[in-house]
């Protein structure tokens, strides 16, 4: 169960984290095009934030919404969604699934190996083997500092001690002499020591070996061998991705380049002659615990030569603008989703038109003078009611179709009559296995309602009991180690049911308030039309146009206050839909764990046939 929800969690960052790294190493990669002139430690700097991206991301359990995609429509959901708690009187609780959960449990017989698990276990073996590569690497170097001697020349044990303090560094590293290497070398990040080739005095003249010592000192100051291990670790961890490897790279490129014009920077030697030194020093293999000032290859070389031309970089302001913009926007990982769906306005309230008075009857023929009849007075129309409250839930169908979970009250579950608490899966029609685990604390079931009454009446007592079927073959487990193993494997299920029953309780606490204001504004309508119908008669009223306008105001604010809750409304049904998901996957692991602990005790002989 551990394993199968590592890989669920782990491939799907591992994706989402390869695009949006893509997408910054395209980001770093154009500034460092469109910015030739960026300073190499800004260079440096970007490429070490895409490493650091990298592992954020992995790490990150919650990344940052971009409501980039358009609003879906919301969807009410119907009442076999929706997670219904306990109550008090001890109503089963039912979690919602997608599909028919005996289906799951038959289709659990099939292997538990799948592409996911082979994804994942070809990512485990990749990352095994770069790290015995690099721990291979690393005992290899100490190998080499172990092989080598110490350094017995005192003028450059002391010319060195001086560049160190004039570095900043606390005390110079250990210089060790090695006759295994041809240039060079920074052996750390513990106890840092800088190994020198055997034949330096003759192969380096005096102003050469101080520009190579001093290209190792500026990667002590600057922290290099502590820093580096970042952009190691997120190449052994994204080894599948290319451009991550392309990052490391260039990462390690810019940190030479930029001790290279610190070295310029410091000494009245010009490119010209440093360049010369490069490749006096030539192409030797890096070390896996070390830097070196060699380059690894004639591409590297080559590169580090063409970067000692740029002579005026851009302004320390730009560069330091460049690294926060990029750290600000690239590091964090984001996810996109849908938009919030915008909630209807409500619906304007228009006055009846008030209805044409019928035409005055015609007057008898008059037998004798009489005063002519005064036409009948117009009809007030009639006021519109209030609109009804919202229906209440229809009750729960103890027989829906298989496929949908649904609220069965308990005292018709027992055969005795007696309340059962516990999270119940049923379907009435049968399938190739159910379960049944009664336990006075917490009852579990994927079985139909007529089987759970079979385990009720097979109950010895209040003991805790393991109700299986297998095709037409029923037993029972009374060991209290496998009833506790078979409880665990449903402690998602039971915790996600939880979750969803909070949801719905404020689910339904803002339908309830919606239904208030709903009533509210049916009222303030019916208002506003008399008064409306009373203007239309005619006449000057100052209070009525006062309390017109009062009542309008009012209407306003209801309808602001019944968007609030809309939106609120449409929050809490994402969270529910997500819930949904995970309980249908929790769902499914808890299945196959069930199987597997079944087809255990049935093989062991626990299972007591009946």
């Amino acid at each position: 169960m551990a394993v199968a929800a590592f890989v669920e969690l782990l491939l799907p960052r591992l994706l989402a984290v390869s695009i949006q790294g893509s997408l910054l190493v395209a980001l770093v990669w154009a500034l460092c095009r469109a910015l030739p002139r960026l300073p190499a430690a800004t260079r440096c700097w970007l490429w070490w934030l895409v490493a650091l991206q990298l592992l954020v991301g992995l790490l990150w359990s919650n990344p940052v919404a971009l409501p980039l995609l358009p609003a879906v429509e919301q969807v009410v959901a119907s009442e076999a969604a929706v997670r219904v708690p306990l109550d008090t009187q001890g109503a089963a609780v039912f979690a919602p699934v997608e599909h028919d959960p005996l289906q799951t449990a038959a289709a659990s017989t099939a292997p538990a190996w799948s592409w996911t698990f082979a994804f994942a276990l070809i990512w485990l073996l990749g990352v095994f083997a770069l790290v015995a590569r690099s721990l291979h690497g690393l005992a290899a170097s100490r190998r080499l500092v172990a092989a080598s001697v110490p350094c017995d020349d005192a003028g450059l044990l002391q010319a060195l001690a001086l560049a160190a303090d004039a570095h900043g560094l606390r005390k110079s590293p250990e210089v060790r002499v090695s006759d295994a290497i041809a240039s060079p070398q920074l052996i750390g990040p513990w106890r840092p020591v800088l190994l020198l080739p055997g034949n330096h005095a003759r192969v380096l003249r005096a102003d050469e070996l101080d520009m190579a010592l001093t290209h190792e000192l500026v990667h002590l100051q600057r922290r290099d061998l502590w820093l580096g291990l970042l952009p190691a670790l997120a190449q052994h961890l994204f080894w599948f991705h290319p451009l991550a490897h392309l990052a490391t790279r260039e990462y390690g490129l810019a940190r030479e380049a930029a001790c290279d014009a610190a070295v310029l920077a410091g000494h009245a030697h010009g490119a010209r002659e440093y360049g010369a030194l490069l490749l006096r020093l030539g192409i030797a293999p890096r070390p896996d615990a070390g830097l070196a000032s060699a380059s690894p290859d004639y591409t590297f070389l080559k590169r580090r030569l063409t970067m000692l031309q740029t002579t005026r970089p851009l302004s320390r302001a730009v560069a330091l603008s460049t690294t926060l913009l990029v750290a600000a926007v690239g590091v964090m990982p984001y996810r996109i989703t849908n938009a919030a769906t915008p909630p209807p306005p409500p619906a304007p309230v228009t006055p009846p038109a008030p209805q044409t008075p019928p035409a005055p009857p015609a007057p008898p023929a008059p037998v004798t003078p009489a005063m002519p009849t005064a036409p009948a007075m117009p009809a007030m129309p009639d006021m519109p009611d209030a609109p009804p409250p919202p229906p209440a839930p229809p009750a729960p169908d103890a027989d829906a179709p298989r496929g949908h979970v649904h609220t069965v009250r308990t005292r018709n579950a027992g055969a005795d009559g007696t309340p059962i608490r516990g999270t119940f899966t049923l379907a009435d029609t049968p399938g190739a296995e159910s379960y049944v685990l009664l336990d006075d604390s917490h009852s579990i079931a994927l079985s139909s309602s007529d089987e759970l009454r079979q385990a009720r009446a097979a109950q010895d007592g209040t003991t805790p009991m393991l109700w299986l079927r297998r095709g037409d073959t029923r037993y029972i487990v009374r060991d209290a180690d496998t009833i506790a193993r078979f409880r665990a494997a449903f402690d998602d299920v039971v915790r996600l049911g939880e979750q969803q029953g909070a949801l719905g309780a404020r689910q339904g606490s803002l339908g309830g308030e919606q239904g208030t204001l709903g009533a509210r504004q049916g009222e303030v309508g019916g208002r506003i039309a008399r008064f409306a119908l009373e203007a239309m008669g005619g006449g000057d009223d100052a209070a009525r146009d006062a309390a017109l306008a009062a009542l309008q105001a009012e209407s306003q604010r209801l309808g602001a206050q019944m968007n609030t809750l809309a939106r609120q409304q449409s929050l809490l049904a994402g969270e529910q839909g997500a819930l949904a998901r995970q309980q249908t996957a929790a769902q499914a692991r808890a299945a196959r764990q069930a199987r597997s602990i079944v087809d255990e005790v049935i093989a062991n002989g626990r299972a007591q046939r009946l």
